[in-house]
């Protein structure tokens, strides 16, 4: 099993925890995407609503766990190919979740910019965005170095198909 392990800085990202667990707390109650239900039955609706909010919150205290007792003490986090579907799920919730609610008036433009200057965005908005920028860096980590698409031995035909390697 691959394994990432990240350290950081807790003081710089204590902050940004905050604003996450306030956005964590949102999606409580609430899903990242509002969904189109199928049926015409409320019943049916209305369970298929709950364990979409359930598979919700269970990747978003996955990812919260690696702030646990142990990162304060060491500032790392570890990430394997077992929990990284879940964190990526989870990142993507909380980082729609801090979109929508602090976020929804700074330009696509300068939230994608890696290099945007940060006087770009409004003071008050700063702490969010960092928050915001935070998740898609550990979601970048995943996707770089632990292949949860499992990908990794495998070619890709030219029509788009993969193939294994000889």
């Amino acid at each position: 099993m691959k394994q990432v392990e990240i350290r950081l800085n807790i003081s710089a990202v204590a902050p940004l925890l905050d604003i996450i667990k306030l956005a964590a707390d949102d999606l409580r109650t609430t899903l990242a995407i509002p969904t189109a239900l199928p049926e015409p039955d409320a019943e049916f609706n209305d369970t298929w609503t709950q364990d979409l909010m359930a598979a919700q919150n269970s990747d978003v205290r996955e990812l919260l766990g690696l702030f646990d007792s142990d990162f304060f003490s060491d500032g790392a986090i570890a990430i394997d190919s077992n929990n990284c579907d879940s964190l990526l799920r989870g990142c993507s919730a909380l980082r729609l979740r801090i979109l929508a609610r602090w976020l929804a008036e700074v330009s696509p433009e300068v939230l994608e910019d890696e290099d945007a200057p940060v006087a770009l965005i409004p003071l008050e908005k700063r702490l969010p965005f960092a928050a915001y920028t935070f998740l898609d860096q550990i979601q970048k980590i995943i996707l770089e170095h632990l292949d949860p698409l499992g990908l990794e031995g495998e070619g890709t035909a030219e029509n788009g198909e993969q193939k294994a390697e000889d």
